[in-house]
């Protein structure tokens, strides 16, 4: 076995590729101070899976990648391939030219190839496990491991010689043997607390079977007894019921009896309240009447009274008259002898006279006139006293309603004698009351008929605000619905406006593209293009998850410009797909099956895409139902509507579906379907505003 070839790309301070053949005999590589030339054992020792950074001369893995120089820009991988020449089947393999590879990113992602093939790290160290090439043997020998050696560091020299006589590889065996047996006694000691536990707790389950079978015994019988005693139950209610019912129709038909003479009482009840009612009202306009008599014969009193003064204050004045007379007669008697000499003057006496009488009729006029004066006072002041009265009476009502009516009851029948005279002018009175009673009796009916009018339009007016008012509550409503409607879908709006421009969850190269300014900005991506139905938008993303990132450009120099520029600025890689490239691709026709429903036709796009649509989604069929209702086709892929289940000719998918997928689909789609939404919901909801103004 003889190592032939050593490839470097991008490792320390190898930039651009270099290879290194090794051919017969001895190979030398020389060169000044710095130049790589431990770099290259370092490549050798790293790509055999050295994982210690201290034996790569660095301080992190990241630093063995080139970090560019002032005219060239980092690179972004460190690549180093070994190839060995297996003629004489060392190595354990059919090949006889073996390459081993190992590649390390600036993201910190590591692989390890055989032959290009990938492999694990312990697939190399088998392969070379018995020919004593490793990262930590002696066939790679540093300056400072001959230190080592000829001190006799850590017994270097110890390993050095095991190596040497191929002890090593049985020592590492050894080693992990014993590590199995040490891991399989820890086994073997869990087992035998296993089985502690288990026969622990044996007995324990033993018990339990036994008071279960007992218990089952037992359930047994108690179902066969409650059966019975359900049964007698039933038939015991059933009689008992029976002889509710009847003593119910008694009940029913003595309480319809009672019922009816409830009624009956209560039509005379109501029959006596009327009656009374009536008796009431005739007695308090009796009352009245009465009171209006009384009012009348205390005034007629009162006129009795003053007549009876002026009859005595004209005997008084005849008497005075009379004495006059005497006093004159005698005075005549006396004056008889100076009759003579009074003649003379007896003209003069007549003429003043008449005068005096000309001066007693007029002062008897104006005493005429100050009666007539006083007796409208005396009216004025009666009718005063009358209200005064009245007023009095309705103040003390309450407290002396009975000793009024007994005093009234007896005037009247002291003066029932003296009212007799006065029956006519009272019968007159009596009508004069019965009309004005009946006039307001009428004005009682009309004001009563407005009541009720007013009353039908006070209902009706409050009728309508409550139908205005549960109108306005449903506007409200609607107005708050539509209200958070236009709240979520601008959020929504936003939301996915924001995933939109930032591209959430996309790749950076797919996002480095997108704000490069010297590309096709309009080149859209897969997911941009398409959309469906929020049923299947989970399955449908699940299915072309591997395509959600192509970009779709118009022809093939678009996608080398964009390769070059990710290569340019290593930002990582994108995939494209070519509408040019698909021109004379012509989709063929799906297949019919009953429970299945072709992608091609769910999904929603432009026509221009159709033949890319054909191509990536070509004999892909939504099967409703479970995986069970699949059809036997192995030209077809079957997916179930939830996407839990896919179906492809020799293997089957599936599994949970995440909380965000189907979130990547249809985003463009979908955004100028929720502005469209947005302008509806604006426009109803300033109609609605509108309403309810």
């Amino acid at each position: 076995m003889q190592l032939t070839k050593l490839e470097i790309k991008g490792f320390k301070s190898f930039g651009d590729k270099v290879v290194i053949n090794f051919d017969e005999g001895i190979t030398g590589i020389v060169g000044p101070n710095g130049c790589g030339k431990s770099n290259v054992v370092d490549a050798i020792r790293w790509v055999l899976g050295e994982q210690k950074t201290r034996m790569l001369r660095s301080e992190k893995m990241e630093n063995i990648i080139f970090n560019g120089t002032k005219k060239r820009k980092p690179t972004q991988l460190a690549e180093v391939s070994l190839t060995f020449n297996n003629t004489k089947n060392l190595l354990p393999t059919e090949y006889t030219e073996v390459t081993i590879t190992r590649r390390y990113y600036r993201s910190g992602e590591s692989e390890y190839l055989l032959n290009g093939v990938s492999c694990r790290l312990k697939d190399i160290n088998n392969l070379f496990m018995d020919t004593g090439i490793a990262s930590n043997s002696y066939a790679i020998i540093e300056l400072r491991m001959v230190d080592d050696l000829l001190n006799d560091k850590d017994n270097s020299r110890r390993s050095l010689f095991e190596e040497a006589a191929g002890i090593s590889k049985f020592k590492t065996r050894k080693k992990e043997t014993l590590k199995k047996l040490k891991d399989t006694d820890d086994d073997l000691d869990r087992v035998e607390d296993l089985l502690f536990e288990i026969e622990k707790n044996l007995k324990s389950l033993e018990k339990q079977a036994r008071q279960a079978e007992k218990y089952y015994k037992l359930k047994e019988e108690y179902k066969v007894g409650s059966i019975e005693l359900s049964r007698r139950a039933v038939t015991e209610k059933s009689s008992k019921f029976k002889n509710i019912e009847a003593d119910i129709k008694q009940e029913a038909d003595l309480k319809v009896e009672i019922s009816q003479m409830v009624a009956s009482q209560e039509a005379n009840i109501e029959k006596g309240k009327t009656d009374l009612i009536t008796k009431e009202k005739l007695l308090a306009s009796r009352q009245k009447s009465l009171t209006e008599h009384v009012h009348k014969i205390r005034q007629f009193e009162s006129d009795r009274k003053i007549k009876n003064e002026r009859l005595t204050f004209l005997e008084d004045k005849s008497d005075n008259l009379r004495q006059q007379l005497d006093a004159d007669k005698k005075s005549n008697e006396r004056a008889a002898f100076s009759l003579e000499s009074l003649r003379n003057e007896l003209e003069q006496a007549e003429k003043e006279l008449s005068n005096i009488t000309n001066e007693v009729s007029s002062l008897e006029k104006i005493y005429n006139e100050q009666k007539a004066r006083a007796q409208e006072a005396q009216e004025a002041f009666e009718g005063n006293r009358q209200s005064f009265t009245k007023k009095r009476e309705r103040l003390y009502t309450l407290k002396k309603d009975i000793e009024i009516k007994e005093i009234q009851l007896e005037t009247l029948k002291g003066e029932f004698s003296k009212t007799e005279s006065d029956t006519s002018e009272q019968s007159e009175t009596l009508a004069q009351f019965d009309h004005k009673l009946a006039e307001v009796e009428q004005d009682l009916t009309t004001k009563k008929n407005a009541l009720g009018k007013r009353k039908a339009e006070e209902e009706k007016h409050t009728t309508a605000v409550q139908k205005t008012t549960e109108t306005i509550d449903i506007i409200r409503e609607e107005l708050t619905t539509v209200s958070r409607k236009l709240d979520a879908k601008r959020n929504e709006f936003n939301l996915t406006k924001s995933l939109v421009e930032n591209l959430e969850g996309f790749p950076e190269a797919i996002k480095f593209l997108k704000k490069k300014a010297n590309w096709n900005k309009t080149a859209p991506l897969l997911s941009d293009i398409i959309a469906c139905d929020e049923k299947y938008r989970v399955t449908i993303e699940n299915y072309l998850e591997a395509y959600m990132n192509y970009y779709i450009v118009d022809t093939e120099r678009q996608a080398f410009e964009a390769v070059n520029i990710l290569s340019d600025a290593s930002k990582g890689k994108a995939n494209f797909f070519v509408l040019d490239a698909l021109d004379k691709y012509e989709a063929k026709e799906p297949k019919l099956f009953e429970n299945g429903i072709p992608a091609t036709e769910i999904v929603e796009y432009e026509p221009k895409y159709k033949k890319l649509i054909g191509f990536i989604l070509e004999n892909v069929f939504i099967i409703n139902g479970g995986p069970g209702e699949m059809p036997m086709d192995n030209a077809s892929v079957f997916i179930t509507e939830s996407g839990k289940y896919t179906k492809r000719k020799f293997s089957i998918s599936g599994g949970s579906v995440g909380l965000f997928e189907g979130k990547r689909i249809g985003r463009a789609k979908n955004l100028e379907k929720l502005e469209k939404d947005i302008k509806i919901l604006e426009t109803k909801s300033v109609d609605i505003k509108e309403r309810l103004e």
